[in-house]
């Protein structure tokens, strides 16, 4: 009987120190260090989603972009850029900043842009370009919000999140937003 109540005493001891440590309302969705993949896809309207590469006729994977959670860096800084295409050398789209708390985006093209001045204005009905986010970790991210009300965040798992962009949305040069991580 005594050994079981000093096992009792000591097991509670090890718990009652380990939930003095990191509180879970100090702990970020993202954490410095972290890689991410990027893959982008589009879905025009009455049409399936497609990635970005295949519509070059390349592999789904081919134009992965590869990043390390920094917050004295911009993780993306010409995203979705590619060289040797078959429509040419396409300048990036967005330069996608990560912190521990948020994500900004910021449109980089201007309207003399060969590229992307085809892709600019407003995304009807049914049009969503997305860009999926893998982390080499878990994010630890349970919502969001945003001054963006064409975008939702996706949650497809601890490692995945998705930025979706939708009907209402007007691609331009200038334009930037950011999500705000909870």
């Amino acid at each position: 009987m005594k050994l079981n109540k000093i096992l009792f005493l000591a097991l509670l001891g090890i718990f009652s120190m380990s939930s003095c440590g990191n509180d879970d309302a100090d702990l970020q969705p993202l954490a410095e260090g972290v890689d991410i993949t990027l893959r982008n896809t589009l879905q025009d309207p009455n049409e399936a989603e497609v990635t970005y590469p295949s519509l070059f006729g390349q592999a789904d994977d081919a134009y992965d972009e590869l990043a390390t959670l920094s917050n004295s860096s911009t993780e993306f800084a010409t995203a979705l850029a590619q060289a040797g295409t078959p429509a040419g050398d396409i300048n990036g789209l967005y330069a996608i900043d990560f912190m521990e708390n948020s994500i900004r985006f910021n449109v980089l093209p201007d309207n003399s842009d060969p590229f992307w001045t085809n892709v600019f204005g407003l995304f009807p009905a049914g049009k969503t370009d997305r860009y999926y986010f893998t982390f080499s970790e878990p994010h630890n991210i349970s919502g969001f919000s945003s001054d963006n009300s064409s975008l939702n965040l996706r949650i497809d798992s601890e490692t995945v999140i998705v930025v979706e962009l939708s009907e209402g949305y007007d691609l331009q040069p200038g334009v930037s937003f950011s999500v705000t991580l909870n």
